[in-house]
């Protein structure tokens, strides 16, 4: 009879020892697929980040916005049809890029940086025409001016059209380089305009 105690005891002991071994084994397995799971995610995530990025300056629209922020700028976007206007400061300066992903050159806009009421003397018009003429011929982007009957003023404003595309260099450069022009430009009207006062007045 002690034997069969025996016996029932030493199966007892083997069978609840597999059962907790197994109960272990198993943990440990949950906890394995767990990190193995984050880890991946993880990866997965990253992965899909660069991929998407990488993507996404595969477009004009995406190489546009992303070099906008290497520059230190936070776009606002406004699409319409195909065509998307990013608005944007740069160095106070209010600036629109007009870009299409069909298209390899945008279109940068400053617009407003000058005005003069309609009503102002034909002189100071007629310098304006002259000044800006002038400003075309050296100036690396075009100025332009248009009248808002509304408003009763005159506006100047400058556009310059650029090849953009990812083979570019440095293009968060080349765009610094373009945007740069524009201040030139500004400059060389206003400092002009000026200039013709004074001789008006002498």
């Amino acid at each position: 009879m002690s034997h069969i105690v025996t016996l029932a005891i030493i199966f007892a002991i083997y069978y609840f020892y597999h059962v907790y071994k197994a109960s272990v084994e198993e943990k440990e397995a949950e906890e394995d697929r767990f990190f193995n799971d984050l880890m991946n995610n993880g990866t997965d995530q990253e992965a899909e980040k660069e991929a998407g990025q990488y993507l996404d300056e595969r477009t004009i629209t995406g190489l546009v916005l992303s070099t906008l922020r290497k520059i230190g700028c936070e776009p606002e976007t406004e699409t319409k049809e195909n065509t998307t206007h990013e608005f944007f400061t740069y160095q106070g300066e209010r600036f629109t890029i007009e870009c299409n992903d069909s298209c390899k050159f945008i279109v940068i806009y400053d617009t407003w940086w000058h005005e003069l009421s309609t009503y102002s003397e034909v002189e100071e018009i007629a310098d304006l025409h002259k000044t800006i003429n002038v400003a075309n011929q050296y100036a690396g982007c075009t100025v332009i001016y248009t009248v808002n009957q509304e408003m009763e003023q005159i506006g100047v404003h400058s556009r310059r059209n650029i090849l953009f595309i990812p083979q570019i260099p440095d293009i968060d450069h080349y765009l610094i380089s373009v945007l740069n022009d524009f201040f030139k430009a500004q400059r060389f009207v206003l400092t002009e305009l000026e200039k013709c006062k004074v001789r008006e007045v002498n």
